[in-house]
């Protein structure tokens, strides 16, 4: 057989091998070097692929993908500086556990480190931040090497959704002619059925949990991101035992359409300005730390007799604090579920009374503030939380953003999923990865949260919703700058200091950003013209840049606002 036919045949082998891990989607970002992959996974039935010229951008809307559609899926490029520009997303993917099979071709061994153009270190490209990193052989024919291409696709895609899920590197190195053979169609000889199992405790473990938490003053603490169905089952845990839930915004509690008093949507605002008379004897973690760093603050300053466990299914010790107990690793929701099956006794109500006082009390202060009920960052924050769909989907971007939804949304009885990158934190990306989330359910009502810097960070990725039509809505909050600073201690600096390396004003007129993406674009001039722009997207999806003027210190003098009239209400009570 000529190199032509035993490269397509090893290749299509691969791609057999990935689809039968699960595979069904591949975002291609163009080049020489892969072209017969591209080429096959482009002509594969079974795999809906997307162009994306970009590579950072490409990486995280592939990011998306997967985010939204709880699937692998693969990423390829070509070889040289094209796959540096996926590292941010790599590192994303492996930080927040999300399975990306990133596939690179390279120039083959004799071409490597000879001055060959296009030519650089490929190996362990991604360093740590993948789970595992293979040079594949150079393609061969033969029945062995087949088995192998195979084997390795199918192996991939399964061990980038093993617990913890996370990103596989594999580096194809590929000798010319790069064109395959497009004649011929190959179907793998074999399928491998891929039989999975949950970590859970034996019986005996899970008694004494339950016997160690029922009755006792404990609180949840959901971290991480979870899905609308995965949240309803902490809640009915925080209901079972009857205490109080906090939770990250990522973790879906206040938008899995469950509107129970037990979920503490502002402990940002309240946990550090009130009186806690009661002590918690108990508290479960479930995964990483919610974004709040009162929460954070509160949870350090707990001591003996306070017992914490950490539920952790991935294994990895991730906890932050270092204040664990006892560490459970297992399954969250088979774990969750088999502790809600056994518990007879509940808390007394006089221990969650006193956080549902206090959530209440914040929240009739937050109705009371004029500042809620006009337009500005925080209260268009809000009502993207109210406007959304049932089944729909919101993207928030890093920064403020997802701190203004922290802390000043409550839980509703609509039922949406809130998606975002925050294995990393950082705002490359937002938009490419928004956009991903959106081409999973673009029938769905899809909006991005985001701010005018993440925005300008990524505009290239805007170039998806053009191509493919996809309908997301933007609701731009533009501080023109870096609001997030203006809360933190650099806020403390000259303005002559502050506004160019913090500040960063960037003047950008976003209008002509929508003219050349062809997105619709609406500067909102109030609360209510607001309102009925979201109700349209409910109706109506398309693609579309809704601008929310802001202003950076205002954000501030409202969350001072808050703090103090809290202070006053808690004093009185005292």
């Amino acid at each position: 057989m000529t190199n032509q036919s035993d490269m397509t045949n090893y290749l299509q082998t691969f791609v057999e091998g990935m689809i039968s891990s699960g595979v069904e989607q591949a975002v291609i970002s163009p080049g020489s070097r892969s072209t017969p992959l591209a080429l096959l996974l482009h002509r594969q039935e079974k795999i809906e692929t997307f162009i994306e010229v970009d590579e950072r951008s490409a990486a995280f809307f592939a990011l998306g993908l997967s985010k939204a559609s709880s699937k692998p899926v693969a990423l390829l490029c070509t070889s040289g500086t094209a796959a540096a520009n996926y590292y941010p997303a790599i590192c994303e993917a492996y930080a927040s556990h999300i399975p990306l099979i990133v596939l690179t071709t390279d120039r083959p061994h004799e071409l490597r480190q000879v001055g060959a153009p296009q030519a650089m270190d490929q190996f362990h490209l991604f360093q740590g931040h993948v789970k595992e990193f293979i040079e594949m052989a150079i393609p061969e024919g033969t029945k062995t090497m087949l088995d192998y291409a195979y084997w390795q696709g199918m192996r991939a895609a399964d061990t980038a959704c093993q617990t913890p899920k996370g990103p596989i590197h594999l580096n194809f190195p590929l000798r010319e002619p790069l064109l395959p053979n497009l004649d011929r169609t190959l179907t793998a000889e074999k399928t491998t059925e891929i039989l999975v199992g949950k970590k859970q405790l034996s019986e005996e473990q899970l008694i004494k949990c339950v016997w160690d938490w029922q009755g006792k003053k404990g609180v949840l603490v959901v971290g991480g991101s979870h899905t609308p169905a995965e949240a309803e089952v902490f809640i009915k845990l925080a209901e079972t035992l009857n205490w109080p839930i906090i939770s990250d915004p990522l973790a879906n509690i206040t938008s899995c359409g469950k509107d129970s008093p037990l979920i503490m949507s502002y402990a940002d605002l309240f946990i550090q300005e009130v009186d806690m008379i009661q002590h918690p004897e108990v508290i479960v973690r479930f995964g990483m730390l919610p974004i709040s760093k009162n929460t954070m603050f509160w949870l350090q300053s707990l001591n003996d007799p306070t017992t914490i466990y950490f539920v952790d299914e991935t294994g990895q010790w991730q906890d932050q604090l270092k204040q664990t107990q006892v560490a459970i690793q297992v399954e969250e929701q088979t774990f969750a579920q088999a502790i809600i099956d056994k518990v007879k006794v509940k808390t007394l109500d006089t221990w969650c009374g006193q956080w549902i006082h206090w959530q209440v009390t914040t929240e009739q202060l937050l109705n009371e503030l004029s500042e809620m009920k006009i337009l500005n960052e925080t209260s268009a924050s809000v009502l993207v939380h109210k406007k959304m769909a049932e089944n729909g989907q919101l993207f928030v971007s890093n920064s403020n953003a997802i701190r203004f939804l922290d802390r000043f949304s409550t839980a509703e009885t609509t039922y949406y999923q809130l998606f975002g990158n925050r294995g990393i934190n950082g705002i490359d990306g937002i938009v490419s990865t928004a956009l991903g989330m959106c081409a999973t359910n673009p029938n769905r009502q899809n909006v991005l949260l985001v701010g005018d810097l993440a925005l300008y960070h990524d505009m290239n990725g805007l170039l998806l919703a053009k191509r493919y039509n996809l309908p997301l809505t933007i609701v731009l909050l533009n501080n023109n700058g870096g609001g997030i600073f203006s809360f933190l201690s650099q806020r403390q600096l000259a303005a002559d200091d502050f506004e160019p390396i913090f500040g960063t004003p960037i003047d950008l007129d976003f209008s002509l950003v929508a003219q050349l993406y062809n997105a619709t674009y609406v500067k909102a001039e109030s609360l209510e013209q607001l309102g009925l722009l979201l109700e349209a997207t409910q109706k109506q999806p398309k693609f579309q840049i809704i601008e929310v003027v802001g202003d950076r210190q205002d954000n501030v003098k409202l969350y001072e606002k808050v703090i103090a009239g809290l202070k006053k209400k808690f004093e009185k009570n005292k």
